[in-house]
């Protein structure tokens, strides 16, 4: 698959080079040293024509300058009228950063957000923001909902994400937007992450670039870009491959986008296609005596995740009017997971490490196999009004939806051995211990307006309507039998929201260096209802495995339910100077956890847990000064408590858990530092420090075992413009080479009988250097 790949990327450069040879002796001219008068640049003055011609989708622009207030986008709001702390990147952004990936990026640029390294690899973190996560794995609570053009893609059977199905080079901008935000739908509790892809008119030209370095690490991307008349084109391909720094943990990444859009200065339709087949392999968390003596030591192995997905989606938009606009998309999202995940054994009385053998003579190890097909297909509809109303400016968006989702999934165990290398080989045939065909459908009604009482004072509230339909048809169970996992649960919502911003110095019509000052406060509700994986195991009587083996007769689970308040200032004083500061507060009620029955914390049931607060505040600094110094600077404060009483269990023991007792796997403090500056000509040096504070393991929500520490990481980036051509690069990944510790749980080893806490240790230093190549 990786050979058809690389010739497909090589078929892409050749044809993009042969026509280019044809106007002159094309490789002179990369290899011909910049001149003065040959700068680089992004080469997209004819981008601003471009869009001019064609204004249909604000969001096309290689700059968006303003924020989208639903997820299909195609509209939006100036900054000044948007009451919330929005934060926005460019692809060129993601760039700069040498950023492997999206957790990668958002964990170096983006406030309050850290990384919870579970799996220890680059595609597979939890990613944490205002307390609340997005994950792609089983049994972590979900609250982030993340879009790609308008789609969301968390999966429907446990509302997971996996990172390595959006390709980051298809990237043209993104935003988080904070909050319980209705319009962001289900999952919106915290936060919602919406991604949008380039377009042949934002983004003309072929562009490719290889680079390798550390533990055989080999990646290559291209994409091209183009336009003719009203028709244009993108196309996009990423391949990645990594042996990983500790045993068993290879990678392998592959990822293909492509776009065809066509628009006149009324109607703009795209078609993209997403493919992605992936390889990925972690080893998880271990035990702190283990990684004394090892740094790179594991537990078990091997975890292995594949991924396959197929992933059409048309999205249009309509101008009536310049006033009235209608976009929509329709999607289908094909994506099959397999996943073998290596345990150690239930049954083991003593563990004999001169025999590699229990002393009962029970199998040491264990497997868990699973298999998740899902289709998902949906329709989104909105129409968007800007008329004035009593010459006052006017925003008015009202529209809807239908996702559905159709899920397969199979798991099965084995038994295993284990070998002096904690490498695991199955023993005996696979036992069948759920087969499950679960239906999820989502339909929604919304209506948002934002009305300007003054040129600097704007009012803005929303409302949507959710119904949420959740069926599970057991296919091993007759339906009526005791162990039948069949059910049919609905849940549905009416979410508001409603926010002010103010701009004092246009009020006051004053003339200050600050410039932009606008303050807002805003309150909103967000909803998540209990998934197929949580509803189908949910019994405390009957704990299933992580990935999931079911069990019968679920209790029936309470949606969450979130309320947000915010507020906050921003401005800048100059392009070289922009700030922003907030602080906001999300209490949830019927918070849904995982709670562990057994020593490693892969066995147990969901349940609610009653309410929870997430508070705190942030701040952030940034700015382009002396034409070339790209910098940043930002904090985050996290005060993430239980606020009720609650029974849980962590596999160890019971837990009397009271409030406001710290909840695990959130560092209270996160601090971040980046710059980039062109200290030669043509040679541009960069680096980026993230201090995490830190935070207890999960498992520990009494808050009685000694906190994981705080640690800082340093990277390192530079590149060379040799001309508008060429470009050499290098990056230094923890350059200090820190051991710190992301994540942590609580459990026993298996291997001495102790209870400890498992740890993600975090990779050593690496380097890598590669090649960038530019034709526009």
């Amino acid at each position: 698959m990786q050979s058809l790949y690389f010739r497909t990327w090589l078929v892409l450069a050749l044809m993009v080079t042969a026509n280019e040879a044809a106007a002159g002796s094309w490789w002179q001219e990369i290899l011909k040293p910049q001149s003065q008068d040959d700068t680089p640049a992004p080469a997209k003055t004819d981008i601003e024509a471009k869009s001019a011609e064609h204004p249909v989708d604000a969001f096309e622009l290689p700059e968006v300058a303003v924020v989208s207030t639903t997820p299909l986008g195609s509209t939006g709001l100036a900054l000044k009228k948007v009451s919330g702390n929005v934060q926005s990147a460019e692809d060129e952004d993601i760039q700069r950063h040498e950023a492997l990936a999206i957790p990668d990026f958002l964990n170096r640029r983006m406030e309050s957000v850290n990384v919870n390294d579970t799996q220890n690899n680059p595609y597979q973190p939890d990613i944490s923001y205002r307390g609340f996560t997005a994950s792609p794995l089983l049994g972590t609570p979900i609250g982030i909902s993340v879009y790609q053009d308008g789609v969301r893609v968390n999966e429907a059977f446990g509302d997971t994400v996996n990172w390595d199905l959006i390709p980051q080079i298809a990237i043209a901008n993104m935003e988080m937007m904070p909050g319980s935000n209705p319009l962001f739908g289900l999952n919106t509790l915290g936060g919602a992450l919406s991604v949008r892809t380039k377009s042949g008119f934002s983004h003309p030209g072929f562009h490719a670039q290889s680079y390798g370095g550390s533990y055989g690490r080999q990646a290559y991307q291209a994409e091209l870009g183009g336009s003719k008349d009203n028709l244009d084109w993108y196309f996009a391909g990423n391949i990645f491959g990594d042996d990983g720094w500790r045993p068993f943990s290879p990678t392998s990444v592959n990822q293909g986008f492509g776009k065809i859009g066509w628009e006149n200065e009324k109607t703009d339709l795209d078609l993209s296609f997403t493919f992605a087949d992936n390889n990925m392999q972690g080893v998880g968390p271990t035990p702190q005596s283990m990684l004394q003596q090892n740094w790179a030591a594991i537990f078990t192995a091997p975890d292995i995740t594949k991924n396959t997905m197929y992933f059409v989606n048309l999205k249009g938009s309509h101008r009536f009017t310049d006033e009235l606009q209608l976009s929509g998309n329709t999607y289908f999202r094909n994506n099959n997971t397999s996943s073998l995940n290596s345990n150690t054994g239930n049954n083991c009385d003593v563990w004999v490490q001169a025999t590699l053998s229990c002393q009962n003579g029970a199998a040491p190890g264990s497997f868990q196999a699973t298999q998740t097909r899902t289709n998902g297909a949906g329709a989104n509809l909105q129409l968007t009004s800007d008329y004035k109303i009593k010459n006052h400016d006017n925003q008015f968006v009202t529209g809807g939806g239908f996702n559905y989702g159709n899920t397969h999934f199979y798991e099965a165990t084995q038994d295993a051995v284990i070998n002096a290398s904690y490498f695991e080989t199955g023993t005996t045939p696979f036992a069948p211990q759920a087969q499950l065909h679960a239906q999820n459908a989502y339909s929604n009604l919304f209506v948002t307006d934002t009305f300007s009482v003054f040129d600097w004072m704007h009012i803005n509230s929303a409302l949507n309507w959710i119904q949420a339909e959740v069926r599970n048809v057991d296919q091993m169970n007759p339906t009526n039998s005791q162990n039948s996992l069949s059910s049919n649960t609905h849940y549905q919502r009416l979410n508001p929201s409603a926010g002010v911003t103010l701009n004092p110095l246009d009020a006051l019509a004053l003339q200050t260096p600050l410039q932009e000052f606008t303050t807002y406060f805003n309150y909103n509700e967000g909803f998540r209802a209990p998934t197929a994986v949580e509803m189908g195991c949910s019994n405390p009587l009957v704990p299933c495995n992580l990935p999931n083996s079911m069990i019968s007769d679920p209790p029936t689970l309470k949606p969450v339910v979130s309320h947000t308040l915010e507020a906050g200032l921003r401005g800048k004083f100059s392009k070289a100077l922009k700030w922003n500061a907030a602080v906001y507060q999300t209490i949830n009620t019927n918070d849904i956890l995982f709670e562990s029955t057994n020593f490693t914390g892969t066995q147990g049931y969901f349940a609610n847990v009653g309410k929870t607060r997430r508070q705190g505040v942030e701040f952030g600094l940034s700015g382009l000064a002396l034409d070339s110094l790209n910098w940043y600077l930002s904090y985050g404060f996290v005060d993430a408590t239980y606020q009720s009483s609650a029974l849980l269990f962590n596999g160890l023991n019971q837990e009397n858990v009271i409030a406001g007792n710290k909840i695990p796997s959130i560092p209270q403090n996160t601090l971040k530092f980046g710059a980039e500056y062109e200290f030669f000509k043509n040679l541009f040096l960069g680096s980026d420090v993230q201090y995490t504070g830190g935070q207890y393991a999960r498992g520990d929500d009494q808050n009685v075992y000694q906190a994981l520490p705080d640690y800082t990481v340093v990277n390192l980036n530079g590149r060379y413009v040799f001309n508008r051509y060429l470009e050499l690069f290098a990056m230094g990944r923890n350059v200090l080479d820190n051991h710190y510790l992301s994540f942590g749980q609580m459990g026993q080893n298996f291997f001495n009988g102790q209870n400890s806490q498992f740890v993600g240790p975090g990779a050593v230093a690496t380097g890598y250097a590669g090649i960038r190549v530019h034709w526009d």
